[in-house]
């Protein structure tokens, strides 16, 4: 390890050096290849084009050839054909010139041809050549053509033969098949290089190969633009490094459109500058290694002094006298270097005591306000930005029945549970924000409420949150007293039921509960008849004693849940929700006049009473008003007791869509 630094050095300068030489080598390779592919493309053109210039020589000389049989037979069209078959033999060379001669009339019918025997007519109006002759042209090449017999490729030339007064006396056309060595004998013959090939493609709009190395593609089709005698390749991704795209070259035939294809494989064409690069790959890596061992060596020789500091300061740790081996005395970078660590070492070991001591106070005072966090009852834990606790105090380590040092790096969602852990989650969040929160948490029976609160822990600079405190408190009991006081101030102090207070507030939440339900809601109004003589007869602690008997049967007439309330001396309120309708109401309130009827006996007085009963209902349906609903149930009052006490009215109040009987008072008498 001690001598890494050297090394990384040394390759690291080698390293530099090998890139500059690759990337310059790189360089001259794309210039290389460039030059390389200019320069092989020119001479492949000038190769294809002097091909081309000597097929269209060959093609001219052959159509002079034809020109001077039409000269020839325009004297002697009167004559037999097959004395014009001998004297066309006799004046072209068969089958070096032409493998066939013809002569036809104006109107298209063949006169001879040395390749039909005598007697056989044929016509020729219908050949692309023949329209081309009689449309005035000099000199016409067919298609490329398929001989029926052969099935060889083939070219028909054509030139007109004209009289005295130039007209068209006939037409002289010479037959040549591609496949015989008279006329491409030395283009399908040559190689272009080693590998290159020729092809020659036919013009027009269905261009094929008249000449192909590969025999079984010949009168194939051929594409008219880019053609490369089909051994196109792909680019490779990098095409300077590894060229696949061969060198084409193209030129077009004069005299009949068809056009000469050269192609030199890549392979061959830029096999140099491959092996060029091959060389260049194994100078570099020679170049590294050479470069990277003389570089070791004058790294060794250099880095001598401070491989001698870097000894002596890994033995100061454990051997304080190692001082004195530190190279102190050079007048040079680790020379200073050697100088200042011994001053900081000088100044580490004066602060090294006082690190010591404030050390022990800090675990001192750490233990202390340990010992006072676990002293404390409430439950004081932290947590890291991971949700990982760092420390609990006993009392939290108790709640959970788990070791405080079994708690330290668990996760919340570990401690707590999947569900506890969601219901928290949201106040998790606004803490880690760098907001404190407070809240309570009430356990499922109701019997245990804890006040938790969410503190984040900034770090020096306060600006980032690196954990949170949390502090929990139980105020069960504190929430207890709220509520027994709280039931106090809403509650009767004679029956027990609910006061005015309470009742207006429950009625309010029925009411706002039945709006947004769609339930129906009823409001019975009940008071004691006749309440003043029992006071009068009895006196008033009978009659106190009177309300909470009456007290007692009232919520005994009404369902569990149903609020029941004293508003006044002897005036009660029942509150019914979800109300099915209004013969339920007036079967609760029948219920009532009934069993306040029932003789009372208190302190062995036997006390009658009796009560009325006005009731209302709300339906969720149309709009009404807590004043409203109380103001009908207290108009059904009213009835009740205009129409002679001890009975109950039953009114629907005023709605939208009143109720069939809306309008009407329904009273029923016991």
């Amino acid at each position: 390890m001690q001598h890494s630094l050297k090394y990384r050095m040394a390759f690291a300068t080698a390293g530099v050096v090998t890139l500059i030489i690759v990337l310059r080598a790189f360089y001259a390779q794309y210039y290389a290849y460039d030059g390389l592919k200019t320069l092989l493309q020119a001479q492949q053109d000038t190769l294809v084009k002097m091909v081309a210039e000597e097929l269209d020589e060959k093609l001219q000389s052959r159509a002079a050839v034809l020109r001077r049989v039409a000269r020839q037979f325009s004297p002697m069209l009167a004559a037999k054909p097959a004395d014009l078959r001998r004297a066309a033999e006799s004046l072209v060379e068969i089958p070096e010139t032409f493998n066939a001669v013809f002569l036809a009339a104006p109107d298209g019918q063949l006169v001879f041809s040395t390749a039909v025997p005598d007697g056989v007519r044929l016509r020729l109006d219908d050949r692309d050549y023949f329209h081309d002759i009689l449309r005035g042209q000099a000199f016409a090449v067919s298609d490329l053509i398929q001989g029926k017999q052969t099935n060889a490729p083939g070219v028909v030339l054509a030139v007109p033969m004209l009289g005295p007064g130039g007209e068209l006396r006939g037409v002289v056309g010479g037959v040549l098949n591609l496949a015989d060595s008279n006329f491409l004998r030395e283009l399908a013959h040559s190689r272009l290089g080693t590998t290159g090939i020729f092809c020659l493609v036919s013009g027009g709009s269905n261009p094929r190969y008249a000449m192909h190395p590969d025999v079984a593609r010949v009168l194939t089709p051929a594409r008219a633009i880019g053609e490369a005698c089909g051994a196109d390749q792909a680019p490779a991704p990098l095409e300077v490094l590894t060229p696949t795209q061969p060198v084409v070259a193209r030129y077009l035939l004069e005299s009949n459109g068809w056009e000469v294809v050269a192609v030199l494989p890549a392979a061959e064409a830029y096999a140099p500058l491959v092996a060029v690069r091959k060389r260049t790959l194994v100078l570099g890596a020679i170049t590294m290694l050479i470069a990277a061992a003389l570089m070791w060596l004058v790294m060794r020789r250099l880095l001598e002094p401070l491989q001698r500091l870097h000894r002596a300061v890994r033995q100061i740790g454990t051997n304080p006298a190692a001082v004195a081996d530190l190279p102190l005395g050079r007048a040079d970078e680790i020379g200073e270097l050697g100088v200042t660590f011994a001053e900081v070492v000088a100044q580490l070991s004066e602060r090294e005591a006082a690190l010591k001591a404030a050390k022990d106070r800090a675990a001192a005072s750490e233990k202390r306000i340990e010992a006072i966090a676990n002293h404390v009852p409430d439950f004081v834990s932290f947590i890291d930005m991971h949700q990982r606790y760092v420390f609990v105090n006993q009392a939290y380590a108790q709640r959970y029945g788990v070791p405080a040092q079994q708690i330290v790096g668990l996760s919340l969602r570990e401690l707590w549970g999947t569900q506890e852990y969601l219901a928290c989650h949201p106040y998790l969040e606004q803490a880690r924000a760098g907001r404190a929160v407070t809240f309570t948490r009430e356990s499922p029976d109701g019997t245990e409420c804890i006040e938790i609160t969410y503190q984040p822990a900034w770090n020096d600079t306060q600006d980032t949150v690196i954990g949170l405190h949390m502090f929990g408190r139980n105020v069960t009991h504190e929430r207890e007293k709220l509520r027994s006081l709280e039931a106090q101030t809403i509650s009767d102090y004679l029956t027990g039921l609910l006061n005015r207070k309470g009742f207006d507030r429950r009625l309010a939440e029925s009411m706002a509960r039945a709006s947004a339900g769609g339930r129906p809601l009823a409001l019975l109004l009940v008071d004691l008849d006749d309440f003043k003589g029992v006071n009068d007869n009895f006196g008033h602690p009978v009659g106190d004693q009177l309300l909470v008997a009456f007290a007692q049967r009232l919520r005994a007439c009404v369902r569990k849940g149903d609020a029941v309330a004293r508003i006044g001396g002897d005036e009660f309120a029942v509150i019914l929700d979800g109300v099915a309708d209004r013969n339920a109401m007036a079967s609760v309130a029948n219920t009532i006049v009934q069993a306040a009827r029932m003789p009372f006996v208190i302190d062995g007085h036997t006390v009658a009473a009796s009560a009325s009963v006005g009731s209302a209902i709300h339906d969720a349906r149309h709009a009404m008003t807590v004043s409203e609903l109380f103001m009908h149930a207290d108009m059904a009052l009213y009835e009740a007791k205009r129409h002679g006490k001890a009975r109950y009215v039953v009114q629907a109040g005023v709605t939208a869509e009143p109720y069939p009987e809306a309008t009407d008072l329904t009273t029923q008498e016991s």
